[in-house]
């Protein structure tokens, strides 16, 4: 039989009160940000605060509600449908912790491509929720999709190592 290797997963912790604020920026960057600027509507702020917590913890329970709360937060202060952000934003925790359990994501080049298949993911699953749920579809934008991917993913790289001065094992 062939003997399984398993490496030691830690789980870090972060004070909630730099969860909480970090959330609040987030949602209030989201909402605020767009309506003065109006390309800054690529940017998914919220997003990235649930991808960074959900790896940080690594807990998928944790990740899961996380993305929800922030995902219908995020729901309440747009225009949109309620649920529509939670249900993207709760695939894509669930998705982060466990991607973050089977691989190493302290390299940044991991982490790039992490942030980057996770906001592509969240873009398409939300592109499909309008498409079934939404009557006359919204039109889809590749060009769209592929900015705010480079953009999101760019920027959640900062935001990360921002983010790393506040963990604590």
């Amino acid at each position: 039989m062939a003997r399984q290797l398993r490496r030691a997963v830690t789980a870090l912790r972060v004070h909630p009160a730099a969860l909480y604020i970090a959330a609040f920026v987030a949602l209030l960057l989201q909402t605020f940000l767009p309506v003065r600027i109006p390309p800054a509507r690529l940017f998914d702020f919220p997003l990235l605060v649930a991808i960074y917590f959900a790896v940080v913890r690594r807990n998928k329970i944790f990740a899961i509600v996380l993305g929800m709360a922030i995902g219908l937060l995020q729901d309440a202060l747009s225009s949109g449908l309620i649920g529509m952000f939670g249900m993207a934003k709760a695939l894509v925790g669930y998705l982060a912790a466990t991607s973050s359990v089977k691989f190493e994501l302290e390299d940044i080049f991991t982490r790039l491509g992490l942030t980057a298949g996770l906001v592509l993911i969240h873009s398409l699953f939300l592109a499909l929720l309008h498409r079934v749920l939404l009557d006359p579809p919204p039109p889809f934008h590749i060009l769209d999709l592929a900015s705010s991917t480079l953009i999101n993913s760019g920027f959640g790289l900062i935001l990360f190592l921002s983010l790393d001065r506040l963990r604590k094992q």
